[in-house]
C-alpha cells in the first residue's frame, strides 16, 4: 500500500486523523501478503481483483450469526413523513437489500421508522431511527477505543506513511442470528421489514464490529495499525 498522508504544518492531529480515514480508502492499493490477509474478511473490489476474486457488492463475513442483546420492552414507533426525494433511491435500495438477503419481510410487533440521509454525492443511505430500541436495550460493555486515546498513540508514532483501509458495508456483512431479528423490524410502503445482517443506528452495532474486525486482525500477521470500528490506518517508513 503506497499513499502519503503527511499531516500539514499547524493541523490539528484529529482534523488530519479524521482526513487521512475519509480519503485514504478512495485511492487503496494492496500488494501481496495484505491482501490475503484481507481477504477472509473483507469483499472490496481492490482486494477482490488483488487476490482474484469476483468483487460482490455485498457478503457475508466468515463469522458466525451474531446473537445480540434483546430489548426489555416491545417498542414500536410510527413511520413518520420522509423527503420525498428519498422516495425512489429508497425503494430501490430496499429492493437490492433483500434480493442480497440484507433484509427480509417480516411481521413484528416492534417496529422503528425508517430515517433516510443524503449522502454528499447525492445518494441515500438506508437508516432506520432506533432511538426508541436503543432506550430499552441493555448495555453492553464498549470495545471501541476513545478518540483521544488513538490521538495520544498516532502522536506516539513517527511513521512517514499513512495507508488508509475502510471496510465497506461492513456492518451488512456481519450475519444476526434469527432471534434478535425481529426487534429490528421497520416500515415501508405497506410492508414490514427487518434486518438480517447487524444494522446501522443500533447502539452495540459499532462495539460488535470493531470486536469482530479486531479479533481478525488479531488472528492474522497485519503490520502495526490504529483501528476505530471499520476504518484501519497503519503507519510506517
Amino acid at each position: 500500500m503506497r499513499k502519503d498522508f503527511s499531516r500539514l504544518p499547524g493541523e490539528h492531529i484529529i482534523t488530519w486523523l479524521l482526513c487521512c480515514w475519509d480519503n485514504g480508502a478512495s485511492s487503496l492499493e494492496l500488494e501481496g501478503r495484505e491482501t490475503k490477509q484481507l481477504g477472509s474478511l473483507s469483499r472490496e473490489e481492490g482486494i477482490d481483483k488483488a487476490i482474484g476474486k469476483k468483487a460482490q457488492a455485498l457478503s457475508l463475513w466468515r463469522v458466525e450469526e451474531q446473537q445480540e442483546t434483546i430489548a426489555t420492552t416491545t417498542v414500536h414507533w410510527r413511520q413518520y413523513r420522509t423527503n420525498r426525494d428519498s422516495l425512489i433511491p429508497i425503494h430501490k435500495l430496499i429492493h437490492q437489500l433483500e434480493g442480497q438477503g440484507a433484509i427480509s419481510r417480516t411481521h413484528s410487533p416492534f417496529n422503528s421508522p425508517i430515517w433516510p440521509v443524503r449522502k454528499s454525492n447525492g445518494e441515500w443511505r438506508l437508516t432506520v431511527g432506533y432511538r426508541g430500541l436503543n432506550e430499552v436495550t441493555p448495555p453492553m460493555s464498549a470495545a471501541v477505543p476513545d478518540m483521544l486515546e488513538l490521538q495520544y498513540e498516532l502522536e506516539s508514532k513517527a511513521a512517514k506513511w499513512y495507508p488508509t483501509i475502510d471496510i465497506a458495508k461492513g456492518f451488512f456483512s456481519i450475519p444476526l442470528a434469527a432471534e434478535c431479528r425481529p426487534q429490528f423490524a421497520f416500515p415501508w410502503r405497506g410492508i414490514q421489514y427487518t434486518w438480517n445482517r447487524l444494522p446501522q443506528g443500533w447502539k452495540h452495532s459499532p462495539t460488535i464490529g470493531h470486536g469482530l474486525i479486531q479479533s481478525a486482525l488479531e488472528k492474522g500477521e497485519a503490520p502495526e495499525h490504529l483501528q476505530y470500528i471499520d476504518d484501519i490506518i497503519i503507519g510506517g517508513n
